[in-house]
């Protein structure tokens, strides 16, 4: 699935959960509204005719006037014809009853209460106990639509309970006011429903359109292809990333050329350094002048000294243009590596009677490149190595320490000595390339580890560290 249609799919399933329990939520509250609405109005209703009622009272006593009953009377058959906004009200659904301060029906307005007792309703109950009467009540106990909600209010002669009269507004009455509420936000619902997906889409339209000129871009990078870079309007996030790419690419073009070109030199130079070196060991047999053995010496020696810097230096090229290890990782005993490099280094060693302790276990590495690294740092550690001292190696948990006893690393060069031709004099020695643990830091990269230096109480440290796998 593609970028555009991924964000227009999550987009849509948030829009679609938040839409849905909006809507639910108000759809939930527009049938309570209305019917909370009605009630406060027949509160104020009920409010009013109580204290008309109690006008007629006599005695502590309510009575039913014919004037009040006929009113009551024309007021239930009255048609109003009324337009409210939009729904037309044609007849009186307020239904009106009077009881007397023990329940008993005194007037109704349908005329078929009457003498009846309704003390057991909560409107009128409550209300004859001095609290808010009110109740809802379905003539059909299977049919929702046939409920009325009363609301009671006092009738007091005197500040004496002398009555209750009842407000009921049937539910079939203010069915129509929540049918248009739900209508209205059902259709005003989808309409921003759908203009919010509208929008959403071209959001992703605009975002994939965008991002796609990023990739293509990228991988005409990636086939060798030189592509102009692609121009973006505004300043996001997607522009700084072309920016990115672009610088990337014009350093990668730069360190190949550099790559390149140092492979090349190397290998140019290599053939022209051993036709020195060979002529300047032919010369070295045939010349008995000990100045000119001495010239000749020197001619093999710089030979062979560049010959190991070309080297090396390919071994770096090598290096730097891995991505990754080569998928070759496996076991290895590096107590046996020890062994092969002291059998290469025996004359040095017995030299400068030197000895290695060692104990090491195995470690989970790419077989070449961990090679490279022990011998380079093993190199390093003979080359500072005190006369008649021991060169320390151990291994385990993905960690490898080579240790040797002599100078310490100066505190300013402590943090440098890994770096690219960077290097310190050894006691009578010349000063080397100083890309041996240059290379051993671009080895622990590879491995997802990394290298340290650190001086000891008597001598200098490297921690080999490889990721664990």
């Amino acid at each position: 699935m593609k970028l555009g249609q991924r964000l227009l799919l999550f987009y849509f399933l948030i829009l679609g959960l938040l839409g849905w329990f909006v809507l639910d939520l108000v759809f939930g509250q527009a049938k309570p509204l209305v019917r909370q609405s009605a009630e406060e109005t027949l509160v104020d209703a009920a409010n009013l005719l109580a204290e008309m009622v109690a006008v007629d009272a006599e005695d502590g006593a309510i009575v039913i006037t014919p004037q009040l009953r006929e009113a009551l009377t024309r007021y239930a058959g009255r048609t109003p014809d009324a337009d409210i906004w939009g729904l037309k009200k044609a007849r009186i659904h307020t239904h009106v009853y009077i009881t007397g301060p023990n329940g008993t029906v005194l007037f109704d307005s349908r005329g078929r209460d009457e003498g009846k007792d309704f003390s057991r309703w909560n409107d009128v109950h409550l209300t004859l106990q001095g609290r808010y009467g009110a109740r809802t009540t379905r003539s059909d106990p299977d049919d929702p639509s046939t409920s009325v909600m009363y609301v009671a209010a006092p009738i007091r002669d005197n500040g004496s309970l002398i009555g209750v009269i009842s407000l009921g507004k049937p539910g079939r009455a203010i069915e129509p006011f929540v049918h248009r509420a739900e209508r209205y936000l059902t259709l005003y619902g989808g309409l921003v429903l759908l203009v919010c997906l509208l929008l959403g889409g071209l959001l992703a339209w605009w975002l994939s359109r965008r991002v796609n000129r990023l990739r293509r871009y990228a991988e005409a990078v990636a086939n060798d292809e030189r592509p102009a870079p692609p121009l973006f309007h505004g300043n996001d996030e997607i522009r700084d990333l072309a920016e990115a790419v672009t610088a990337m690419r014009r350093r990668l073009e730069e360190r190949a050329r550099l790559e390149d070109n140092v492979t090349l030199l190397t290998h140019e130079m290599k053939s022209p350094l051993a036709a020195i070196r060979g002529a300047g060991e032919i010369l070295d047999e045939e010349i008995h002048d000990p100045a000119l053995q001495r010239f000749t010496g020197n001619v093999i020696h710089e030979s062979q000294r560049l010959s190991d810097l070309l080297d090396r230096l390919l071994a770096m090229a090598r290096l730097e243009k891995l991505e990754s290890l080569p998928d070759r990782v496996r076991t290895l005993e590096v107590a046996a590596l020890v062994k092969d490099w002291q059998g290469s280094r025996y004359a040095l060693l017995a030299d400068r009677e030197l000895t290695l302790d060692v104990e090491a276990e195995a470690l989970q590495a790419e077989p070449e490149t961990l090679q490279l690294a022990l011998f380079n740092l093993l190199d390093n550690a003979l080359k500072f190595a005190d006369q008649g001292t021991a060169i320390r190696v151990r291994s385990g948990k993905g960690r490898l320490t080579v240790e040797n006893t002599g100078p310490a690393i100066p505190d300013y060069a402590l943090h440098r000595v890994t770096e690219r031709f960077y290097s310190l004099p050894a006691p009578g020695q010349e000063k080397s390339s100083g890309l041996g643990l240059a290379m051993v830091a671009e080895i622990a990269s590879l491995h997802g580890g990394s290298l340290t230096m650190a001086n000891t109480d008597s001598g200098v440290r490297a921690t080999l560290t490889l990721s664990q796998r």
